[in-house]
């Protein structure tokens, strides 16, 4: 860097301020990526135990998992039909198929979303990693401007 492209203190300083709000901003899309990579994991799951109970006869018997590795055992009325939340609350039910394409539908979105955000991330790194640099060899030139003159006086100057 010439001494005209220099960056001064303010520069720095201004340069630190937006690596850092650039971090926190990776840090929110990180914590978004991790909820969405869930809820596509949810998807293929909840996909998955659908197409499993595709041809289930009524009546068949179950284990239900209700947590802590704790199941009940229960027999389908209903295995053709899946309760599914529509949103705001709301839930209505579908056959196994349009019930599977619902999923597969927002598991697809939810992937596009998941890309979208992933580029974004990665666009912010790869800002923040010009701005370390930039402000990496600003200050190493700042530093070796500093100790030039003081090697410059050496005890056997004016000798």
């Amino acid at each position: 860097m010439s001494s005209s492209q220099e960056l001064s203190n303010e520069d720095i300083q201004k340069m630190s301020s937006q690596f850092q709000q650039l971090q926190y901003q990776a840090d929110a899309l990180s914590q978004q990526l991790d909820v969405v990579g869930a809820s596509i994991a949810e998807s293929d799951k909840a996909i998955n135990t659908i197409a499993g109970f595709e041809g289930v006869e009524d009546g068949h018997e179950i284990l239900i998992p209700i947590g802590m590795g704790t199941n009940i055992m229960a027999n389908l009325s209903k295995p053709d039909t899946v309760i599914m939340e529509i949103g705001a609350g709301i839930s209505t039910e579908k056959n196994l198929d349009n019930a599977k394409k619902s999923l597969e539908t927002r598991k697809e979105e939810l992937t596009k979303f998941h890309q979208t955000t992933q580029n974004n991330l990665n666009q912010i790194v790869t800002k923040m990693q010009e701005i370390e640099s930039v402000v990496t060899t600003a200050v190493k030139t700042q530093q070796a401007d500093q100790i030039a003159p003081q090697t410059n006086q050496g005890p056997m100057q004016g000798l």
